[in-house]
């Protein structure tokens, strides 16, 4: 474009153009249907996330198999082709200590499952609250994209007049020019990031068709939170569900031995024998029997051994899970101080950054400074301003983490 050729009053109408094209661009994206607040969002996970509909199937998958333990045998009915004929009915007394130890390891197991279903709701809680202030920290800085595009278009405006007075040089119109195209660029790439939050917290929701005009209410702003660091291990020994779970298959396992051991003793079958045609030996119409298993070939010495190992690999996980709880509380608490720290750093050169804007603005309006520096400080604020809202992101996040790694909420963050 030559500049040279266009007259004082297309000027006027190019920058009119570029501010009516930069209020489009403001205006278009912002469309949303509907907001999400981060509890809405953490009710619809409990309620669509295939982890959490997995683990409820598992658990519902447990207590039948408790229930299953405890039924009664049913009674054997039958008949024998003997002279004379005879009706044979027989039922296990299942109340031998292999039924005990049969029921206590069913019950352990699906205590233990039930806690393996906290545990998932814990670790589904933590990543839609990572997707939601994703959402929070994308939408910002489409915002902040926005306002230094919308800024640069009311440069070029200004300068557009001037230029027609003769108080600034062409070039300051194309440098404008070429500020606002990758100022156009950084607004697509924000609001493609917006798009692209938004679809994978409602993944993480377990929504299945996601809608890219849901947005995200809530805010990032700073507000100081202070953990109870000397006490976190312990509220996380007694909230973190999968130490319960890790203790739930311990006492599972020591019952599976139980189990085992006790196979050696026979369930008894009773049975009764009756005939209609003709008595018994002893002049009755029916006769009782009794029998069992006598384990001499099978003494069972495999399931005992199976269930010994069983019990050492429950008491290493449970070690395992012990130290991966001590470390994920570690990690958190540790996290959680330093980006607590980089939000609390920034907020002065926040402040300082704008207002070199309006100053290097003021100053170049009166002549006072070049077109680069007023240019430069938009950028300038711009970065100050991404990475503060950046660093919020992240203390929001880790403060999240901290509640997952204790499995509480300690810090209202699900209000």
């Amino acid at each position: 474009m030559n500049l040279r050729r266009i007259t004082a009053g297309g000027l006027v109408a190019l920058a009119s153009a570029i501010r009516a094209s930069a209020g489009a661009q403001l205006a278009a994206p912002a469309h949303t249907s509907r907001r999400l607040t981060l509890a809405q969002a953490l009710r619809q996970a409990e309620q669509s996330n295939t982890d959490v509909l997995l683990a409820a199937s598992a658990l519902d998958s447990a207590r039948a198999d408790r229930r299953a333990a405890g039924a009664l045998p049913n009674p054997v009915l039958g008949g024998s082709p003997n002279t004379p004929y005879q009706y044979v009915a027989s039922i296990p007394l299942d109340i031998t200590p292999q039924r005990f130890s049969r029921i206590a390891v069913a019950n352990a197991g699906a205590s233990a499952v039930a806690h393996d279903a906290q545990d998932v709701k814990r670790q589904v809680t933590l990543s839609v609250a990572r997707a939601f202030y994703d959402a929070l920290l994308a939408e910002k800085k489409l915002e902040i994209a926005r306002d230094r595009r919308d800024a640069i278009a009311r440069v070029l405006q200004s300068d557009s007049v001037r230029f027609r007075a003769g108080d600034v040089p062409e070039r300051n119109i194309g440098r404008s020019e070429i500020e606002l195209t990758r100022a156009d660029a950084d607004v697509s790439r924000a609001s493609v990031d917006v798009t692209e939050s938004r679809i994978t917290l409602q993944l993480a929701m377990g929504i299945a068709h996601a809608d890219s005009t849901v947005g995200v209410d809530g805010t990032l702003a700073y507000r100081r939170v202070e953990p109870m660091s000397d006490s976190l291990l312990a509220i996380a020994h007694v909230y973190r569900a999968d130490l319960a779970a890790a203790a739930d298959r311990i006492e599972q396992s020591d019952d599976q031995r139980h189990l085992a051991s006790s196979l050696v003793i026979p369930t008894p079958q009773v049975s009764i024998v009756r005939q209609f045609s003709a008595p018994f030996g002893n002049g009755n119409f029916y006769s009782l029997g009794l029998s069992f298993e006598v384990p001499v070939l099978n003494q069972y010495r495999a399931d005992r051994e199976r269930a010994a190992a069983g019990a050492t690999a429950a008491r290493l996980s449970a070690r395992r899970t012990q130290a991966q709880v001590e470390r994920d509380v570690l990690t958190a608490i540790t996290e959680f101080h330093a980006a607590r720290d980089r939000a609390e750093q920034y907020c002065g050169p926040v402040t300082k950054s704008a207002a070199a804007v309006d100053a290097a603005r003021y100053a170049y309006a009166k002549g006072a400074s070049s077109l680069l520096e007023v240019l430069d400080a938009l950028r300038v604020v711009q970065d100050v301003q991404v990475e503060y809202v950046t660093a919020l992101h992240d203390y929001w996040v880790s403060a999240s983490a901290l509640d997952a790694a204790v499995g509480k909420d300690i810090l209202g963050m699900r209000e």
